[in-house]
């Protein structure tokens, strides 16, 4: 078994490990520290800003980060990279949902709402930025850009799971387990991904050879 097929299979355990932890209603470790930590950074300038950076995960605004992201990448004719951009975030968002649907944990923020478990922002920001970073090389020849495209991603990842905690939708354990799951159908779907270009390279090579 390759050195991957067992990070993989330990971040399910990982998981797995969380989410017997909410349901059993244990304290995680992290959660309150971070919360108090949280409530000790409090700013105006960050209680303006996070919102605005929360708001890529949340609807409309996630549908439509998908869908002008794979319109960019259908007009580049990059087909199957803009199905997937505008499609395989929502994988994620369909986990999130049946997870909340059967994990109903309270909110840091402790008002009416509640399915905290997992952070559904998390998930759709991850897969959409890591299939954003995967693909990019593709289209972007530049290195020094695609370079700095690919951090902006990544910082746009890091500042979504950042946002929830700050704005207190989200504990500490709710974002982990957010990522984990993005990491979960990134990498089948990038597996996917690259069997389906094979394909496509094969049916091509066997048109052209046709007289």
């Amino acid at each position: 078994m390759s050195i991957y097929r067992i990070a993989y299979l330990m971040l399910l355990v990982l998981l797995a490990f969380i989410i017997i932890a909410v349901i059993s209603g244990m304290s995680f470790p992290g959660d309150t520290v971070v919360d108090n930590w949280i409530n000790s950074i409090q700013s105006g300038f960050l209680d303006s800003a996070m919102p605005v950076v929360s708001y890529l995960g949340a609807f409309p605004y996630c549908i439509i980060a998908s869908l002008l992201s794979g319109l960019i990448f259908w007009l580049l004719r990059k087909r199957i990279e803009a199905l997937f951009i505008a499609g395989i975030p929502y994988i994620g968002v369909v986990i999130s949902y049946v997870l909340k649907f059967l994990i109903d944990r309270p909110r840091p923020l402790g008002d009416s709402l509640e399915n905290s478990f997992p952070s559904g922002h998390t998930i759709f920001v991850f897969i959409l930025m890591g299939l954003l970073i995967y693909f990019l090389p593709q289209v972007v020849k530049n290195k020094a850009w695609r370079i700095a495209l690919q951090i902006l991603a990544g910082l746009l990842i890091a500042l979504t799971g950042l946002s929830r905690l700050y704005l207190q939708q989200h504990w500490l354990s709710d974002v982990l387990s957010g990522l984990i799951i993005g990491v979960l159908v990134l990498v089948p779907a990038i597996i996917f991904y690259k069997y389906v270009s094979k394909r496509e390279i094969k049916c091509l090579s066997f048109l052209k050879s046709k007289p």
